[in-house]
């Protein structure tokens, strides 16, 4: 079986820790991308109240083989109690694409 290629995604309450945090994990090798768009508004259910607020989304693309470890560390520098954490599998990638993915060390 190859590697193949996940996608995964965040968000943060301001640009600033949205482009560190993307920065930071290509810069560990963690993904070879990071990509930041917002604003966003978000509207959500937190501790029994509705809540919106504006958000920046950081969408990752990476070996799936560094998922755990890219969750961990997302995690672990993320300012929010429960951080949005959705990974999925990339069902298709060009040869060229996923080549240059997985060839990020």
């Amino acid at each position: 079986m190859t590697e193949s290629v996940a996608i995964a995604l965040t968000t943060l309450p301001s640009r600033e820790e949205a482009d560190r945090l993307a920065a930071d994990a290509v810069a560990a090798g963690l993904a070879a991308c990071a990509q930041v768009d917002g604003p966003t508004r978000s509207h959500y259910v937190w501790e029994g109240n509705v809540e919106n607020e504006e958000e920046y989304r950081v969408t990752f693309k990476f070996a799936a083989t560094k998922g755990a470890d890219l969750e961990a560390w997302v995690h672990a520098r993320h300012p929010y109690a429960v951080p949005q954490w959705l990974a999925f599998a990339a069902d298709h990638a060009s040869p060229a694409y996923r080549a240059w993915v997985l060839g990020v060390r």
